[in-house]
């Protein structure tokens, strides 16, 4: 009996791995399009500054930075590189895609950057692969920005 509850065990955390490992895949249409980010999905694991003001589950403010545009990106790049676990997918002036990998079982977030130019605003969609919740880390990671570039 006790073979068999372990045997079971041993195929569930290996199942779950495997299914971690599937699903971290990168969506292909990241990136900005007509000036727009790509909507977050139905689920609450996914905050944007481009959803509706009235998408109190997604919608976050744009922030607003003074200075020079480059010098804000590599600000942000900078901060995002200091976390750990963060790679960069692409940079150019002016749009900017991490991917962040969680510490233990490996969920992969994807999180974007677009300054637009001409306008002092930075736009960013922060959203998990996988899952249905991320228990704030998309929401919380975008508020530190916001400080970082405020303050």
């Amino acid at each position: 009996m006790v073979r068999w509850l372990f045997a079971l065990i041993v195929i569930v955390i290996v199942g779950f791995f495997i299914y971690v490992k599937i699903g971290n895949k990168m969506p292909e249409d990241l990136g900005v399009t007509d000036g727009l980010l790509k909507s977050c999905p139905t689920s609450p694991n996914c905050v944007s500054t481009q959803a509706s003001p009235d998408d109190v589950a997604h919608y976050v403010e744009p922030i607003i930075y003074t200075g020079d545009r480059k010098a804000t990106q590599l600000m942000i790049e900078s901060h995002m590189l200091g976390k750990g676990r963060v790679r960069i997918v692409t940079s150019s002036l002016g749009y900017v895609h991490f991917e962040v990998k969680s510490p233990v079982v490996g969920y992969v977030d994807d999180v974007e950057f677009y300054l637009p130019e001409g306008d002092s605003v930075v736009h960013f969609r922060s959203a998990s692969r996988i899952g249905y919740s991320d228990f704030g880390v998309n929401r919380e990671r975008v508020r530190q920005i916001a400080d970082l570039l405020v303050n």
